[in-house]
């Protein structure tokens, strides 16, 4: 019976702490800017069912206080508590004031640069971003600083830095705050010999993508250039290429590895939909990413409605010098059109060479030729065409998979003349451009704007398209 009774005290006393807790509300006076919200993010550790009147949550409050502005300087803060009579409706009201007191402030930044840190730019670089002597003293400042130091020992290559000292020393009685750091970097790590692993295309044309050399200074970027550019190749499903440091401590040549997977060597893709100008129609594809160990890859296209007819092949083959940004680019496709009072058959195949530059910018030269039978009202013409042509376009977009912002611009001149075969003389001027912006993270608008330009003195010879 004892027993009984004594858990009965005890629910009743759990009971009355809830009670308590859910009818009182602590309110902070004293603090303003940075301080109040750094005693703020302190006290939302606390948990409301630890809201009391007591002195245990008094001296809760207390510790949370003085840490938040501890990290902002201020050593010495008076708090002090008032527990409002409680109101006729609401919740009863504890007060915390606080005076933060005389700040401590900067007296001395000693940082120690060893290694190569003494004459990295980076490095010389962040010595400047330390606080000036007599500035109060933030303590996150000094974890930042530190941080700073290891993000670029990693972006950069020095696997063995350390920190030899790192002391905050803080002297009360003087108001004061010393920085005391030695750091040592170490030697820089420098690219070794890159390796594959399953790939199915020839290692010259993956060594031949490596954006650096072997002996080149270790850079971060660089490395993720790499997994990148062999990612766009569009030859493997998975890449990822990581540094091998169990095998470069000694020498300091960091060697590297990738893992490749290859991609599905055949892909099929099927589809049905409808438009207001075609009616319901079948589309399909066939892609092969990859054919041969030279990368070469194949897609056709198909697309069939009533009134139009359309069959298209495009065939890559990248080069060895530079697989990713210059290549040959075979296309072809037939197309049969019976729309409105027009009635077409075309054929087309072009020979391109592309260059991707280093500005973003593309250029490619081609050879086109064209092969159409078209009867427009009462126009009937056979026309064959052999023109060769320029076009420079550029893609840039931001926010990753979903863009927030983005353009794309083409521009291209073509000249036929029947001086090599061509039916008709024409020269034909191009200019295509949309733009993609996102306003307030919810509206996105598109602008499509093409500009085209024919100067010829046979119009009715010039195919439709």
């Amino acid at each position: 019976m004892p027993h009984i009774r004594q858990l009965c005290w005890v629910s009743l006393l759990c009971l009355s702490s809830s009670a308590v807790a859910a009818n009182v509300r602590l309110k902070v006076e004293g603090l303003s800017g940075e301080l109040e919200k750094n005693v703020r993010a302190q006290l939302s550790t606390i948990q409301s069912d630890e809201v009391t009147p007591d002195r245990r949550f008094r001296a809760r409050v207390d510790d949370a206080i003085r840490e938040g502005l501890k990290a902002l300087g201020y050593y010495e803060p008076t708090i002090k508590f008032d527990l409002l009579p409680p109101p006729a409706k609401g919740r009863q009201v504890l007060i915390a004031r606080v005076t933060p007191g005389q700040p401590v402030l900067i007296g001395g930044t000693e940082v120690i640069l060893r290694g190569g840190a003494r004459t990295d730019k980076d490095y010389l670089a962040l010595l400047k971003t330390r606080p000036a002597i007599g500035t109060v003293l933030n303590q996150g400042d000094y974890d930042n600083f530190k941080k700073s130091l290891t993000s670029v020992s990693l972006r950069k290559g020095y696997f063995d830095s350390e920190f030899v000292k790192s002391q905050l020393g803080i002297a009360l009685g003087r108001h004061q705050a010393f920085w005391d750091i030695d750091y040592d970097s170490g030697e820089r790590y420098r690219f070794g010999p890159v390796t594959f692993e399953g790939s199915q295309i020839r290692d010259e044309y993956l060594q031949n993508l490596l954006p650096f050399k072997e002996g080149d200074e270790y850079e971060s970027k660089d490395l993720a250039e790499l997994n990148r550019r062999l990612s766009a190749t569009g030859w493997f499903n998975s890449v990822v290429v990581a540094p091998e440091f169990e095998k470069s401590r000694k020498t300091k040549i960091l060697p590297l590895k990738g893992v490749v997977s290859p991609r599905t060597e055949n892909t099929i893709e099927t589809g049905v939909g409808y438009s207001t100008d075609v009616g319901p129609r079948v589309k399909a594809s066939w892609k092969k990413p990859w054919m041969n160990s030279y990368g070469h890859s194949l897609t056709t296209s198909t697309s069939i409605s009533a009134p139009e007819q359309v069959l298209d092949f495009s065939y890559k083959m990248p080069l060895l010098k530079n697989p990713l940004e210059q290549y040959y680019l075979v296309q072809g496709g037939f197309k049969r059109t019976d729309l409105n009072d027009t009635e077409q058959d075309s054929t087309t195949l072009a020979v391109s060479r592309y260059w991707d530059l280093s500005s973003g910018w593309q250029r490619a030269i081609n050879l086109r030729w064209s092969f159409d039978h078209f009867t427009q009202g009462n126009v009937t013409n056979t026309t064959m065409l052999f023109y060769p042509g320029v076009m420079i376009s550029r893609t840039r977009s931001r926010g990753g998979l979903m863009p927030t912002w983005g353009d794309s611009q083409r521009y291209s001149v073509d000249y036929s003349n029947t001086a090599w075969g061509s039916d008709v003389d024409f020269s034909v001027l191009q200019a295509q451009n949309v733009w993609s912006r996102t306003v307030y993270d919810r509206h996105r608008f598109v602008m499509r704007a093409q500009v085209g330009w024919l100067a010829t003195a046979e119009i009715e010879k010039v195919p439709r398209e």
